[in-house]
C-alpha cells in the first residue's frame, strides 16, 4: 500500500512529519464543518484532521465558525477552505418547552445519575406530573416513543433560516463537533433537508451528563469503546453508526521531539529546575466558586508551614472559563506562578488555544511531578505522561452542601471510570492532600499501572494518528 506524506503546516512547532493514506477523489464534493468552541477548534483545525481533510482533491470546505476575524482566516482560509459567519438559532418559547421536557423524561427513563444530578435543579413539575408519572404507571414504553414524538414535533416548530446557505454551497455532507448547544441551527436545516451529517464527541462526559441528543445526526465519532457503548445504550445509536476514533488532542503528546526540555521549560515560566514542581489545574467556575481556597491552604502548607518533604514551588493553571482572577490574587506569592491556558475569544466557552498553547500543556504535563485537579479531563492528560495524579475532594475553608460540593463530582458516571482503574488518589481534605503530594513525591511511580489503564481506557490508542482517523471516517461517509 502506498503512502504520501507532508508537512501540516509551518506555524510554530507544527512541523510534524504527518503520513495519510491516499483516499479516493471526493470528486467535487463540499464538506461544512461546524464548530463553537475553542476545545473544538483545537480537536479538529488544530489537529490532523483539517490537515487531512484540506489537502484532499476536489473537496471544498466550508467552515462555520464563531470566530471570523483576520487571523482566524489567515491561518486557515486556503483556496478550497472558506470561513463563513456561524448562523445562531435562538429557540422559540415552545421549543424551549418541548426540549426541557425532552431532557426530564430522559433522565427518567435512563436513570443515568450525572445527568439526573445535573438537572435536580431544573426539573419541571408539570413534566413530572403530567407526563412522566402516568406513562411509568400505566404504559413504560412510552415514554421513548413520546421523546421521540416530542423530537418530531420540536423539528416542525424550528424554523430555517438558512436557505440561502444551502444553496449557495450545496453541501454533501455537514461534519458538526458541538453537539450539545444550544444555538443549532445548520445542523437543523441539514436534518430538515435530509443531508448527511457526522458528529464528533468532544468530550467524554457528554452521553452521561448532557442529556439526550438536541439533533441525531446519522453517524457519531467517539473517543474511546465506553462512549461506544454510552451512546449505543442511552442515545439509541446503532452500534455500526459509532465510530472509534481516539482523541485528535491528546496526538502531540506523541511528538516529544518538539517539545521544550526541562531546562527551557523553566525559563520560560520563571520556574526552578532544581525544585520539586506540583501543578494545580482548576475548574470551571461553577465546578467550585471558592477553588481559591483550595489553592490557598495548599500554598500555607507548603510554604508557610513548610509541611512538603522536598524544596518545591507551585503552578497554578486556570480552566479557560474560569473567571477568577488568580494572577491578580496570587501575584505577590513568593513560589507561586500562574500559567494562563490560552487567549480569551468569542467562542462559546471564551477559549482559542493556539498550537503553542497545546505544547505548553503537553510540557507541564510532562515536566511537573505531579497533578493536582478537582475531576477533570486534565486527569488523562497527565496519565498519557504517567505522571501522579491527586484529585481535590473537599471544598476550601468550609465543607459545602453535596449539591454545591466538588465531592458530587466523583459520583458522575464518567469519573467513576477513572477511579475503578487506581490510577488517581482523593484528598478527602487538607492533610490528606500533603500527605499524597510528599507520599508521589518520594516515588512518583506508585499507581503507574492504573495510569497506564486510563489511558488504555481513555484515549483507546495514544498513537498520534487520531485525527487521521477521524478524517478517514468523515471523508469515507462523505464519498458512499
Amino acid at each position: 500500500m502506498k503512502w504520501l506524506s507532508f508537512r501540516p503546516s509551518t506555524n510554530y512547532k507544527e512541523n510534524i512529519l504527518v503520513w495519510i493514506r491516499p483516499m479516493n477523489q471526493t470528486n467535487g464534493k463540499t464538506l461544512f464543518i461546524i464548530l463553537d468552541l475553542g476545545i473544538s477548534i483545537r480537536n479538529i483545525l488544530r489537529t490532523d484532521v483539517f490537515h487531512c481533510l484540506r489537502n484532499q482533491e476536489n473537496l471544498r470546505i466550508v467552515i462555520f465558525s464563531t470566530l471570523t476575524d483576520q487571523s482566524f482566516k489567515d491561518e486557515f482560509q486556503a483556496e478550497n477552505v472558506i470561513i463563513e459567519p456561524l448562523p445562531r438559532l435562538k429557540p422559540n418559547g415552545l421549543v424551549k418547552l418541548i426540549q426541557s421536557a425532552k431532557k426530564d423524561l430522559w433522565a427518567e427513563s435512563k436513570g443515568i445519575f450525572t445527568f439526573i444530578n445535573r438537572r435536580k435543579k431544573k426539573e419541571r413539575f408539570l413534566t413530572r406530573w403530567l407526563l412522566i408519572k402516568p406513562l411509568k404507571g400505566i404504559y413504560p414504553q412510552g415514554i421513548d416513543l413520546l421523546l421521540s414524538a416530542l423530537s418530531r414535533l420540536e423539528m416542525a416548530f424550528t424554523p430555517d433560516l438558512n436557505r440561502d446557505i444551502f444553496e449557495k454551497y450545496k453541501p454533501d455532507l455537514v461534519f458538526y463537533t458541538t453537539l450539545y448547544t444550544k444555538y443549532l441551527s445548520l445542523e437543523l436545516s441539514a436534518q430538515k433537508r435530509k443531508i448527511k451529517t457526522i458528529s464528533f464527541i468532544q468530550s467524554w462526559d457528554n452521553p452521561t451528563s448532557k442529556g439526550p441528543f438536541p439533533v441525531t445526526p446519522d453517524r457519531v465519532i467517539v473517543w474511546n469503546e465506553i462512549l461506544q457503548k454510552e451512546v449505543l445504550r442511552f442515545h439509541n445509536m446503532p452500534k455500526d453508526r459509532i465510530h472509534i476514533t481516539g482523541v485528535p488532542q491528546f496526538d502531540l503528546y506523541l511528538d516529544r521531539e518538539n517539545f521544550l526540555g526541562k531546562e527551557a521549560f523553566c525559563e520560560k515560566w520563571n520556574l526552578d529546575p532544581h525544585k520539586k514542581l506540583i501543578t494545580y489545574t482548576t475548574g470551571s467556575s461553577n465546578m467550585l466558586p471558592l477553588e481559591h481556597e483550595v489553592i490557598e491552604g495548599l500554598y500555607q502548607e507548603l510554604f508557610v508551614n513548610k509541611r512538603c518533604g522536598h524544596p518545591c514551588q507551585l503552578l497554578v493553571r486556570p480552566h479557560p472559563k474560569d473567571d477568577f482572577d488568580y494572577a491578580g490574587h496570587f501575584q505577590d506569592y513568593p513560589c507561586l506562578v500562574i500559567q494562563q491556558p490560552g487567549p480569551r475569544a468569542a467562542t462559546k466557552d471564551k477559549w482559542n488555544p493556539k498550537r503553542e498553547d497545546m505544547y505548553g500543556l503537553a510540557e507541564l504535563m510532562l515536566h511537573t511531578d505531579l497533578v493536582v485537579n478537582i475531576a477533570s479531563t486534565i486527569t488523562i492528560d497527565a496519565a498519557c505522561f504517567d505522571t501522579p495524579i491527586i484529585n481535590v475532594a473537599y471544598d476550601g475553608h468550609a465543607a459545602q452542601p453535596y449539591m454545591d460540593s466538588c465531592r458530587r463530582y466523583y459520583d458522575y458516571d464518567h469519573y467513576k471510570n477513572i477511579l475503578k482503574t487506581g490510577g488517581v488518589r482523593l484528598a478527602g481534605d487538607r492533610e490528606e492532600l500533603i500527605a499524597q503530594i510528599n507520599s508521589y513525591l518520594e516515588d512518583r511511580d506508585q499507581d503507574s499501572q492504573g495510569r497506564r489503564r486510563i489511558v488504555r481506557e481513555q484515549c483507546w490508542k495514544l498513537d498520534g494518528r487520531s485525527g487521521q482517523r477521524i478524517a478517514s471516517v468523515v471523508l469515507d461517509y462523505l464519498k458512499r
